[in-house]
């Protein structure tokens, strides 16, 4: 006899329909819940909205009313707040520069279309008296950093330092100077070709107040100053005219100039004959060519050229090489006697 399914009972049902219920009621708050959560959410991002409307509104208050005081300040009180607020914008660009700058690498423009070519020779001499001294130069141009003057003194020679005026990317060169008992300032002029040129650098239009004034301002920052040679110039120094102003300002300051010869054209001779001035002109670059065997090789020719003439004026750079041959060199170097530019 076949067994008859069995019907769920009475409480099986009630169960089920009992879940079915929670089941859906749960479902309900989890809805009204949303819905709550997000017109509460909603109304917070309007809340929010109106208060940055209101923030928007009571700044744009305040500047109207700072515009309006700023109008009833006095002309020169007005004119106070625009150079302090100059002066900030100034040096907070300067820090800018600064932190992009990284310090500057010695150079020396001597031969504007060609960097390796062969610097100009200087102009024929007179041969050394019998029986004289024979008197060696040897100026170190670009000292702009504690680490260049420490390299040059660890030579052990007595080499004259020739300082960069100061700028953004070595503000401590003429501090340096006056640590200094003697010193030379390496003025920036004009040249034909050279794209790392300093501030305050003087060109063939400068008048001859703005020479004075940068001269004035150098013995200012360098008071033990007298001699001063050129940094670049190609440009500068083979325009007559410019040559003429500089040359008659540097007489009336009471200072001597030193022709670093950047170019053949240079007029620095006639210039300083014109005014009644000595001409002091360099006769060998150091370091025209890298390497330590190729500074050497300078530093014979200067020697033989002080021999030979009497007087020479060597430049040169606070290189590695530079440095290293310059140590290595001292014999050569003892054949002649080592002196200050104020000296031949």
């Amino acid at each position: 006899m076949k067994k008859q399914p069995r019907l769920p009972s009475y409480f099986s049902l009630k169960s089920l329909a009992i879940a079915l219920i929670v089941l859906l009621v749960t479902l309900l708050a989890v809805l009204i819940g949303y819905f709550i959560g997000f017109n509460q959410a909603e109304e917070q991002l309007a809340a929010e909205r109106e208060k940055t409307q209101n923030l928007v509104q009571k700044i744009s208050q305040i500047a109207k009313v700072d515009e309006a005081n700023l109008s009833r300040i006095k002309p020169k009180e007005r004119l106070q707040e625009d150079e302090i607020r100059r002066l900030k914008n100034e040096l907070e660009e300067l820090l800018r520069r600064e932190r992009m700058h990284e310090e500057v690498s010695p150079r020396h423009e001597y031969a504007p279309d060609d960097k390796k070519a062969p610097p100009p020779p200087p102009p024929v001499r007179s041969p050394r008296p019998v029986g004289s001294e024979a008197k060696l130069v040897i100026i170190i141009d670009d000292v702009s950093y504690a680490r260049d003057v420490k390299a040059i003194q660890s030579t052990g020679l007595p080499l004259v330092m020739s300082f960069l005026p100061p700028s953004p990317r070595h503000p401590d060169s003429a501090a340096l100077a006056k640590q200094q008992g003697t010193y030379m300032v390496h003025l920036p002029l004009e040249a034909v070709a050279f794209h790392d040129e300093e501030p305050n650098t003087l060109r063939i239009g400068s008048t001859e107040e703005e020479i004075e004034k940068r001269l004035d301002a150098l013995k200012q920052l360098y008071p033990n100053v007298h001699y001063i040679n050129n940094h670049t110039g190609s440009k500068f120094t083979s325009d007559s005219a410019a040559m003429d102003k500089l040359i008659r300002i540097m007489k009336k300051e009471g200072l001597q100039f030193v022709d670093s010869r950047t170019i053949g054209t240079s007029k620095g001779r006639e210039a300083t004959e014109k005014h009644g001035m000595r001409y002091l002109t360099r006769d060998v670059f150091l370091d025209d060519q890298d390497g330590v065997g190729n500074v050497k090789k300078q530093i014979r020719d200067a020697v033989e050229k002080a021999k030979r003439y009497g007087t020479a004026i060597a430049i040169g750079h606070p290189r590695k090489d530079t440095i290293q041959a310059l140590k290595e060199s001292k014999d050569i170097l003892g054949e002649v006697r080592l002196v200050g530019i104020g000296q031949i």
